[in-house]
């Protein structure tokens, strides 16, 4: 599972956060959690909770990427329906290993498929929770 953005867990689960105006939001899909406060925003289907920081057990931003060659790549996308990710670095030196095209100014990308790559993570604490 490809994971990329802000998250939290509340009542012991993880669940994307989202925010608006400084208040914060819980998102889901799983329409159980209605019984726990959950309620249905717009037509896609998904369920919003607000909650406050001081609910939250944590909260961490997701970073995906990808090592090749020795090199970090950032995750840029992925598509699902061909299984190709698109990786980003900024670094120049990459292009003496990796077979990587010009992206924007001083950046490079490569197109590869999931199964060529093990995309990792960092979390990166937020909202407090840096402890």
């Amino acid at each position: 599972m490809l994971r990329k953005g802000r998250f939290a867990v509340w009542n012991g689960r993880e669940y994307p956060l989202l925010s608006q105006r400084r208040k914060y939001f819980l998102q889901s899909g799983n329409p159980e959690d209605k019984e726990l406060g959950f309620v249905e925003m717009g037509t896609s289907g998904n369920l919003l909770k607000e909650v406050s920081t001081d609910e939250l057990e944590d909260a961490y931003e997701v970073f995906p990427y990808a090592m090749l060659s020795g090199y970090r790549f950032a995750l840029e996308s992925y598509e699902k329906e061909t299984g190709m990710v698109m990786l980003v670095t900024n670094n120049p030196f990459v292009q003496k290993k990796v077979a990587v095209s010009p992206y924007g100014k001083d950046e490079f990308r490569i197109e590869i498929t999931m199964d060529q790559v093990t995309i990792l993570e960092d979390r990166v604490p937020i909202l407090g929770f840096e402890e």
